[in-house]
């Protein structure tokens, strides 16, 4: 982790939280894929397929998601103009040139 602090900084967004939070965003998407195919399926054996695959990631994404409200990095029942500000605040990390 050090050399990604030299190289991005020690204010950037490849922290533990950011990569959790990536993380989650993947396994949502992989999950509707698996869900939609799951549904679309003709045969019974890809249903199951499909549908098994769906019910990992779904777990995947529950265990993820207690990490990172544990940790704090996830205010599932936060106030959200904090939460709004905490975004505005990532965004601005984004879009602002690292000096």
């Amino acid at each position: 982790m050090r050399m990604m602090k030299n190289l991005f900084g020690d204010d950037s967004l490849t922290d533990d939280k950011y990569i959790a939070l990536g993380m989650l965003g993947s396994d949502k998407a992989a999950a509707s894929a698996y869900l939609a195919a799951t549904l679309e399926s003709a045969t019974p054996e890809l249903r199951h397929l499909y549908s098994g695959f769906c019910t990992a990631i779904t777990q995947s994404h529950e265990t993820l998601t207690a990490l990172a409200i544990e940790r704090g990095w996830y205010s599932a029942y936060g106030e959200p103009k904090t939460t709004l500000k905490e975004v505005v605040h990532d965004s601005m990390k984004v879009t602002q040139p690292h000096a």
